[in-house]
């Protein structure tokens, strides 16, 4: 009998590919494992997602092989896992967003049909256009997972991915959204400038200094204003984004403790007070951001989804085997109050495998 669902994730960080197994409940991982980009995909997802140039045939090639890597960790997930292919439901792949505009579209390549055909088994994808059409962001999806894990207690969850997004839940009501950048500046800021892909443990940015008028020029972003339902991407906050605010005269290393300042300064924001703070996503490693989300909210007690049974590495991956196992059973995933879609949806393609090889 299947018992289990894989989750397969990339974020706005485009590290590579994170994938989990969990036990039927998905309340528990059974295993987990990431495999990285290469560097020219890496390059060709990045330069799709921050100009939107690109020919269709580039497109079409760039997706196949996202997709071809997504069954291969699925397919290396099993085997670690010491599992039977027909011990598996479903896999959830969210696949890779290159473009994302919340209200108006969403695309994730890593196509589920080429997952399906080279795992042998059923694959759910393209979760976030089906909530776009019923007028919703497409974004947070997450928070309906961190409900499932929280299971039936308060609290707060932040991912710290790329882009930084927050889910309160509190007496049963779930309420979440797109802060606005968590490492997505940091990263492309030290790509530039130090060609490297990560700032590790804020290392470099702690040698700067904040700089408090571009600090508060980009605070005035009216994304940061506006209200909820919201959700973001790397299509936004990049460094057009950023060049365009930048003085004429900085140091480098300055301008990255700044971008750390207002990833911590814009998730506390929205941080209650006496809340007990739930860390998940690449951010969570990074000792400089925790320490700022820590000093600008001391009376919040903030740990990791460790505390919940999670790897903070694996949560979004997690959350994409939860949403296959809630469409197979016609069950949605979306939350309007967090989504702002017109009603709740069963989200997901299903790319049924038949069982028969080609």
């Amino acid at each position: 009998m299947a018992d289990y669902h894989i989750g397969l994730m990339s974020g706005t960080s485009m590290d590579g590919v994170d994938g989990v197994v969990l036990d039927k409940d998905c309340q528990k991982i059974i295993t987990s494992i990431c495999l990285p980009y290469s560097a020219s995909l890496k390059t060709h997802l990045q330069r799709l997602s921050q100009s939107g140039k690109s020919t269709l045939e580039h497109l079409a090639q760039v997706d196949i092989e996202v997709a071809q890597l997504f069954a291969k960790t699925a397919n290396q997930l099993i085997k670690q896992a010491r599992l039977d292919k027909k011990d598996i439901c479903a896999i959830g792949s969210h696949g890779q967003t290159i473009y994302h505009q919340g209200g108006v579209y969403s695309m994730q390549i890593g196509h589920g049909a080429f997952i399906a055909e080279q795992t042998g088994i059923t694959t759910v994808a393209d979760f976030r256009l089906q909530d776009i059409a019923a007028g919703g962001q497409g974004a947070p999806l997450t928070p309906l997972y961190h409900q499932h894990m929280l299971d039936k207690k308060d609290g707060v969850i932040i991912n710290l991915g790329g882009i930084a997004n927050i889910t309160t839940v509190k007496n049963n009501k779930v309420f979440g959204f797109d802060t606005g950048p968590a490492n997505t500046l940091l990263d492309v800021w030290i790509k530039q400038e130090k060609n490297l892909d990560y700032d590790k443990d804020g290392v470099w940015a702690q040698s700067g200094v904040v700089n408090k008028t571009l600090l508060n020029i980009l605070l005035e972003d009216a994304y940061f204003q506006a209200p909820a339902p919201k959700s973001t991407g790397p299509e936004y906050f990049n460094l057009g984004w950023l060049g365009q605010r930048l003085p004429a005269d900085y140091q480098a290393q300055d301008i990255a403790r700044t971008l750390l300042e207002l990833s911590a300064v814009s998730i506390s924001q929205h941080i209650p007070t006496d809340a007990i703070v739930y860390l998940c996503g690449g951010g969570a490693h990074n000792f400089l951001l925790v320490e700022r989300l820590k000093t600008l909210n001391p009376q919040s007690a903030i740990t990791t989804t460790s505390d919940l049974g999670i790897d903070p590495d694996f949560v979004e991956a997690a959350a994409f085997a939860f949403f296959a196992k809630q469409t197979l059973e016609g069950k949605p995933s979306n939350l309007p109050l967090v989504t702002g879609a017109c009603g709740t949806r069963i989200l997901g393609g299903i790319y049924q495998y038949q069982g028969r090889g080609c």
